[in-house]
């Protein structure tokens, strides 16, 4: 097996902030623990929105002078983009992310980009349901009306498939993050072809993040999107904190895997929910998923860190999941 490609969390790091010389420090603490790469965060520590060309500049400086890359900027959005509730601003907002993310030389930004429920049955079917739902009402006297008694076939159908297909019909129809899962899942479709294709013509992609549903569901969403490539950062931890099995998802996602997080996780039963722990102290088959990524083949980083780890333990965590990484 090459080597590995080790990378640190910056936001694990105590201390880390976003001005210019609690940057450097922390960066500094990153380099001696023998990486080449780091991960930002692009609210605390990079303000991707918002950072001048004089910042740009300054931070590829730092760099720089440390030896470092940026590896991912991590661009956690408040909603994912299967919620409708003002989905234009943090479209734009991740575009704007991934564009600044570029000029700073990173490859990928990531986010959780929504629970995606499973690919639904029929999207035709789905969509013409949607629009027939717009066009009754949601009163359970509508429930089984049909709506075509009262209009031509032919324009009842193309009224029905015009109102689901917009994107005001779907906020309606969806209703956000409680909507139906077909328009959900239509949503996260649409919304993953509009970044993937701009991540192409700007040169930095939005990397979705594992964890919040199957690798199975994941891999049906960005299949459904064959002319417009979305890559995967695999995080294990998050997958097995929501009962999902990683082996599996490596399989379905393959080479869309772009980044690692690594990232250990464990149920805790008396609890009744899963926690992430240290690497190597859970239940994520290290060993097993190196090879399993091996086969594929994926070359990309292994960022180590977590945002739960306790300031006073960080660093000594962070340098025992290096080591641990690179004694496999």
């Amino acid at each position: 097996m090459a080597e590995l490609k080790l990378a640190v969390r910056m936001d694990a790091i105590p201390g880390t902030g976003a001005s210019a010389t609690a940057l450097r420090k922390s960066l500094t603490i990153a380099a001696s623990m023998g990486v080449r790469s780091v991960e930002l965060c692009g609210r605390t520590h990079v303000p991707v929105s918002e950072l001048s060309d004089t910042g740009v500049r300054t931070l590829r400086k730092i760099l720089d002078d440390l030896n470092l890359r940026i590896a991912s900027i991590r661009f956690q959005t408040r909603f994912g983009y299967d919620v409708t509730d003002h989905l234009d601003e943090r479209v734009d907002a991740t575009k704007s992310a991934m564009k600044t993310a570029y000029r700073l030389g990173a490859p990928l930004i990531i986010n959780q980009i929504g629970t995606v429920p499973p690919r639904p049955q029929s999207i035709d079917q789905a969509v013409k349901k949607a629009g027939s739902s717009l066009l009754l009402g949601s009163s359970s006297e509508s429930d089984d009306a049909d709506w075509s008694n009262d209009l031509p076939a032919d324009l009842a159908a193309e009224l029905a498939n015009s109102i689901a297909s917009s994107r005001i019909g779907k906020a309606i129809a969806g209703q956000g993050a409680k909507g139906s899962e077909a328009s959900r899942w239509e949503t996260l479709r649409e919304v993953m072809d509009d970044l993937g294709r701009y991540g192409a013509k700007v040169g930095c992609f939005l990397a979705a993040e594992t964890g919040t549903e199957s690798g199975q569901d994941l891999a049906a969403l960005l299949d459904a999107i064959p002319d417009t490539f979305v890559p995967v950062a695999l995080n294990p931890g998050q997958l097995i904190i929501n009962r999902f099995r990683v082996d599996e998802a490596i399989n379905a996602l393959a080479s869309r895997i772009s980044i690692v997080h690594a990232v250990d996780g464990v149920l805790d039963l008396a609890a009744g929910r899963g926690v992430s722990v240290p690497v190597g102290e859970g239940t994520a088959d290290f060993p097993s998923m190196l090879g399993r990524l091996e086969d594929i083949p994926y070359r990309g980083p292994f960022v180590v860190g977590r945002p739960e780890m306790r300031p006073e333990t960080a660093i000594m965590e962070l340098q025992q999941s290096l080591e641990y990484l690179r004694n496999l």
